[in-house]
């Protein structure tokens, strides 16, 4: 029983993340509807109003920590690094912090889910709405939901970031090519179609393979490499050769084409990155589940984070847990998985084949 701010502290602690935000959902219903339903008693009606206005500071708080986050000054930048996501600029920002020019190197991430979901003309706002809009519908139920609508804005100002860049800044663009970060990379090279300044791409993949003699399933996405790699890749990067007229061409003909295609998820073949029926990665995770069920009684199931984490560990392409999950949930619709537990998130619930029960 919480008898003080102690005992509360003390709960607080213990609770995990989905706990806490539905506690902070009861809050948030409960104080609306006594908003809602004026009440006789005077203290109800404060002890309401404050609470409300603890929810309005909430998003008030979010607002101002976006617009203390600007965008780069790019006005005396000598070096703009791009790469596709938070982590892997994380990684490449440690990587060069060593190396000579700090003042003038700038860095720069594009934040989204690139090997999911509709692409199409990105500079439109309302292809880019219907693009977040289809994956808040399928990934609201994980963590990462969160942070789609968060990064709506920054995505939407892309185009005029990419058009102040100076002519005499060199541009850089980090990727390894799976399907995530080579759609980013090809994308960024179409908003930059304009750009005059010298274009270098750090194939990260072909790197690691020359430098550290790997196979192709041995390479790391980015921002899982280690930050000595990445220095002895901007060692031999900084003396290539930026991307000829025809080269940047072709890329962003690849951009067309790839935008242009009706699948919405992004798999690697040939080297190449192509858009495929949300459900081909299915048969897969049937298969992976199969296997961890022949270690196991017959009819027992399986936590739902296992079956995830056996398929990214197995699986060659860079499609994220997010959309696994997905999928798993949309094979227990199909009636191909049964579902034990509360599918709110992988951690709650177990799955097993259907019919093994």
């Amino acid at each position: 029983m919480i008898r003080s701010v102690f005992d509360f502290d003390n709960e607080l602690h213990q609770m995990n993340e989905e706990e806490l935000r539905s506690l902070l959902r009861e809050l948030y219903l409960r104080t609306d509807m006594a908003m809602s339903n004026k009440n006789e008693d005077a203290q109800i009606n404060w002890f309401a109003e404050k609470q409300q206005q603890l929810f309005s500071r909430l998003s008030e708080d979010r607002r101002l920590r976006e617009r203390e986050r600007p965008l780069p000054d790019l006005r005396h930048a000598d070096e703009l690094h791009i790469a596709i996501g938070e982590a892997p600029l994380g990684s490449i920002k440690v990587a060069m912090g060593n190396f000579p020019g700090r003042s003038g190197r700038c860095f720069f991430s594009l934040n989204d889910y690139y090997a999911m979901g509709p692409l199409g003309d990105l500079e439109d706002e309302i292809v880019l709405q219907r693009r977040h809009l289809w994956l808040l519908d399928r990934l609201y139920l994980t963590e990462h939901g969160s942070h789609l609508l968060q990064g709506l804005k920054q995505l939407k100002c892309l185009k005029p970031f990419m058009n102040s860049i100076s002519n005499n800044t060199k541009v850089i663009i980090w990727y390894t090519n799976n399907g995530h970060e080579r759609t980013g990379m090809l994308y960024a090279l179409y908003l930059l179609i304009h750009c005059k300044s010298p274009i270098t791409l750090m194939d990260t993949t072909v790197l690691y393979r020359a430098m550290f003699n790997a196979s192709e399933q041995q390479v790391l996405p980015l921002g899982e490499m280690m930050t000595d790699q990445l220095s002895m890749m901007w060692e031999q990067g900084m003396v290539a050769k930026s991307l000829s007229f025809e080269q940047r061409s072709l890329m962003e003909q690849e951009w067309l084409e790839l935008a242009s295609q009706s699948g919405t998820l992004r798999l690697m073949k040939n080297d190449a990155v192509h858009s495929v029926p949300e459900n081909s990665l299915d048969e897969f995770i049937l298969q992976q589940v199969k296997r961890l069920a022949a270690e196991r009684a017959v009819g027992e199931f399986i936590n739902g984070a296992r079956v995830v984490g056996e398929v990214m560990g197995n699986l060659t392409q860079a499609v994220g847990d997010s959309f696994i999950e997905y999928r798993v949930r949309q094979l227990v619709l199909l009636g191909k998985l049964d579902l034990e537990g509360s599918p709110r998130a992988m951690r709650f619930y177990r799955v097993r084949l259907t019919g093994e029960g």
